[in-house]
């Protein structure tokens, strides 16, 4: 884990932290500025990339991660309900997979200008952890 400006922290790609500071543009790995619609494209491909390992059998969520799943899988969702859902996550959760991809995407949803897709595809591999909810 790398810190770089501006608080955000870099694991596997783009990956902000839990301060949620309000900004069109998001400084990548070399300070250099990131748009919202980049970072939408992403945490489009990190959870295609993250289904993909898990239907492969590559990963298996921590129980934790599937309880924060669970939980997810049973709301409406935006920014807000995303982040709210983040707050006071396990260090089980906090180290794994899946916040790398749900992190990020607490700043896209938000964004008017990004289309209902990340959230259809976040849907998609959230219903993949709890197929029983």
């Amino acid at each position: 884990m790398t810190e770089v400006a501006g608080g955000y922290v870099v694991l596997d790609g783009i990956r902000l932290a839990l301060s949620w500071v309000p900004c069109q543009m998001r400084c990548g790995l070399v300070g250099q500025p990131v748009t919202t619609i980049a970072l939408a494209d992403a945490v489009l491909r990190d959870a295609a990339r993250l289904l993909q390992a898990y239907e492969a059998g590559q990963w298996v969520p921590e129980p934790a991660e599937r309880e924060l799943a669970e939980g997810l899988a049973l709301g409406q969702w935006s920014g807000s309900f995303l982040r709210a859902a983040l707050r006071d996550i396990p260090p089980t959760v906090q180290s794994g997979r899946l916040i790398d991809v749900l992190a990020p995407a607490c700043e896209v949803l938000d964004q008017a200008d990004v289309d209902e897709h990340l959230a259809r595809r976040l849907r998609v591999l959230i219903d993949a952890l709890t197929p029983d909810v």
